[in-house]
């Protein structure tokens, strides 16, 4: 596809369809004339007629200025994710369908959600994790917000919907100290990384996430938080991106005796180059509940380009990790892990 020819036409069809912001397409002479040649373009403009009111009602971002920041994403997302977002009734399940980086598909199996790191480590106080479904706490393209090059901004947890979050909020506490967040970069600028860290913290010399021109692309970690009073953390991008953030679950400090838990984990499943391979963990043992869980490697994702496209915890109790080998390393292996807790004495 040529993106460049592809990003003009959807920029066109998506401004037409909401220029001016005050005038109905009736009322427009432009957009009474225009209408889009491709599928591509249709969706797109679907989609603009059906959400941008609602974009400008909750978040204030004016129907233009929101289609585009859109315009990047519905022109290089799949076809199959442009027609399954236009079948969604709920804002968020429309952005997660369009933003999807691989294909749509209908088979079953367990919901894509973006890539993780190999395991990251619990802070070391003595705290309790609280498992979430994912939650939108941030989307700089629905408030038109897009990170500048080597800019560094906070993002709280309270107050979501200027930051492009969800209108009913994730339900996390005041008192956590740390969360785990899913974040995709969106169509970035150039080659670079983001830095996840705390709010008023000096900055670390690592990266949380590296992307490629124009990448969609995303990792799992856990952040500490920082910032009064309420807890806040803080991205840092080298280069200028559109951030997609989503919290999975949060520590808190444990309140009385501290859960007893085990990790159970899978074999390393070898997977090959251009292979896509599923690690599930065994179940929890008697008396224990899964609480959480992770994918690792043997290698860095980033750069063996090995891609977590699907993974999460199993109707059965497990812990499951869908991976894609996009690189030529047939030396990469991938492990599930589950976090198995109980009350000490039951």
């Amino acid at each position: 596809m040529n993106f460049g020819k592809s990003l003009r036409g959807t920029v066109l069809a998506c401004a037409l369809l909401v220029w001016p912001a005050t005038m109905t397409l009736a009322q427009s002479g432009q957009g009474e004339r225009y209408q889009p040649r491709s599928e591509r373009g249709r969706l797109a403009a679907e989609l603009v007629r059906r959400w941008a009111g609602h974009v400008q009602q909750v978040y204030g971002t004016a129907p233009q200025r929101w289609a585009q920041s859109m315009a990047p994403t519905f022109a290089r997302a799949p076809l199959a994710n442009l027609r399954h977002a236009a079948q969604m009734t709920d804002y968020t399940a429309m952005m997660a369908a369009a933003s999807e980086p691989y294909a749509h598909r209908s088979a079953p199996g367990a919901a894509k959600a973006p890539s993780p790191t190999p395991a990251a480590a619990v802070p070391s106080e003595r705290l309790l994790y609280t498992m979430l479904a994912p939650c939108r706490l941030a989307d700089t393209r629905t408030v038109a917000q897009r990170m500048s090059a080597g800019e560094a901004r906070s993002f709280n947890l309270q107050s979501l919907t200027s930051q492009g979050g969800s209108q009913f909020g994730c339900n996390i506490p005041s008192d956590a100290s740390a969360v785990t967040l899913n974040i995709t970069v969106v169509n970035p600028d150039i080659a670079g990384y983001l830095t996840v860290f705390p709010t008023g913290a000096t900055r670390p010399l690592a990266s949380s996430l590296n992307y490629r021109t124009g990448d969609v692309v995303g990792n799992e970690i856990i952040a500490r938080l920082g910032g009064d009073p309420f807890p806040t953390f803080s991205v840092y991008s080298y280069a200028g991106a559109d951030l997609v953030i989503d919290v999975a679950g949060y520590f808190s400090a444990a309140k009385g005796e501290p859960l007893d838990c085990q990790q159970v984990s899978s074999n390393y499943i070898n997977v090959a180059a251009g292979a896509v391979v599923s690690a599930v963990s065994p179940v929890c043992p008697a008396g224990y509940t899964a609480t959480g869980g992770g994918c690792s490697s043997n290698v860095y994702p980033s750069i063996e380009e090995l891609y977590f496209f699907s993974f999460g915890p199993q109707a059965s109790g497990s812990y499951a990790c869908q991976a894609r080998n996009r690189g030529s390393n047939n030396n990469v292996t991938i492990r599930a892990e589950a976090m198995c807790c109980r009350l000490p004495g039951r």
